[in-house]
């Protein structure tokens, strides 16, 4: 009697076993919280003001890294992190910001509450620091000039916590939108938060150079204060991979993103990198979540399992589990295995707008 052969992974497949472990189909037991730009990144032609912050020794002058610098200014207030993400800590800190004199004349300074979006990988001793914060500079150096209603503020860098890099970002009290729709308002309007998301995509894929979020899942979703959606850590996920794989380190999230997100192509080559089609696939796991609460491949608790759906043509959810038809036609479009075939995030922007329009 002939024995079954097992099946075999490439090395990025086997990366996500090991790091993913399996995934509870519970939108509960979703990490917390969790910003890839590939080469073709970059910047909005937006001019911000610098904050007026003293300079500090991981200041760049370079105009390519200039970026903020918030090491003097800032301080952590919490005592243990509020959130954790694939390659970060979150803590809730305070941003003594001074005043422009332009546009108060009594000058002195404002308290803000910020993030403080704490690296785990990388640290002023590595061997091959100053390089890291380069690369990491020039990602937040385009971080900080985009401007956006759906993607999430950005401040600077900070190196307050034992000379370990942190990002400085607006503090979104209501979490992600996991959270938010599961235990702060679960009868929020979905469909409006979806659209949000593809209208940030929309906004990082039309730049003069594109940005490629890479990493696009519910917890990567932040809530306003006013209860809309801003996109969150595109591009960390494939600044890590790029500054730490080479060295070893295999970071807690493949450098795509979780599986049950992640485009077929990544599972066929172990050379891929995200792209604006790939952002798309992903768009559609992240709706599919949104609107029903539960994660894509729902039926499966494993994540090789989710590999072999995938492998064998299994879309993240079946059109008897999405509760509009319309929308479940979008889902499935986002979900062509051909990447040539799906809609662009302009299209999908276009097409909620209508659908919306018919809602109301």
């Amino acid at each position: 009697m002939t024995r079954p052969i097992p099946p075999t992974f490439s090395r990025r497949e086997s990366m996500s076993l090991k790091e993913s472990n399996s995934v509870r189909p519970s939108p509960a037991d979703l990490p917390q919280l969790s910003i890839p730009s590939p080469k073709t990144l970059t910047l909005s032609a937006r001019r911000l003001e610098t904050p007026k912050t003293p300079e500090t020794p991981h200041s760049l002058t370079s105009p390519e890294l200039r970026v903020v610098d918030l090491t003097k200014c800032v301080k952590t207030v919490s005592k243990e992190a509020e959130a954790h993400g694939g390659f970060s800590d979150i803590y809730i800190g305070e941003w003594e910001r001074v005043r422009d004199p332009e546009e108060d004349e009594s000058g002195g300074s404002t308290v803000m509450t910020v993030a403080v979006k704490l690296l785990r990988v990388l640290s002023k001793q590595d061997q091959d620091g100053v390089k890291a914060r380069k690369r990491l500079n020039r990602e937040v150096f385009v971080w900080h000039r985009l401007d956006h209603p759906h993607i999430a503020r950005f401040f600077g860098t900070s190196y307050h916590m034992a000379g370990r890099p942190a990002m400085v970002m607006q503090w979104y009290k209501n979490g992600s939108a996991i959270e938010y729709l599961k235990f702060k308002n679960p009868d929020a309007d979905r469909m409006s938060l979806i659209r949000d998301v593809a209208r940030g995509l929309t906004y990082l894929h039309t730049l003069e150079k594109p940005i490629v979020h890479g990493d696009l899942k519910g917890n990567n979703i932040l809530i306003t204060d006013d209860g809309r959606a801003a996109l969150s850590d595109f591009g960390l996920s494939q600044v890590i991979d790029d500054l730490m794989g080479p060295s070893g380190f295999t970071p807690s999230c493949s450098e795509a993103g979780p599986v049950r997100w992640q485009a077929p192509e990544f599972l066929e080559d172990d050379n891929s990198r995200p792209k604006l089609s790939s952002d798309v696939w992903s768009f559609g796991c992240t709706a599919y979540e949104l609107l029903t609460g539960n994660v894509p491949y729902r039926h499966r608790l494993r994540d090789f399992l989710v590999m072999q759906d995938i492998k064998a043509g299994v879309k993240p959810a079946q059109t008897e589990d999405i509760p509009n038809c319309q929308m479940a036609s979008i889902l499935y479009r986002c979900w062509s295995y051909s990447p040539l075939e799906r809609l662009t995030m302009s299209e999908v922007e276009v097409e909620l707008d209508d659908l919306l329009a018919a809602l109301s």
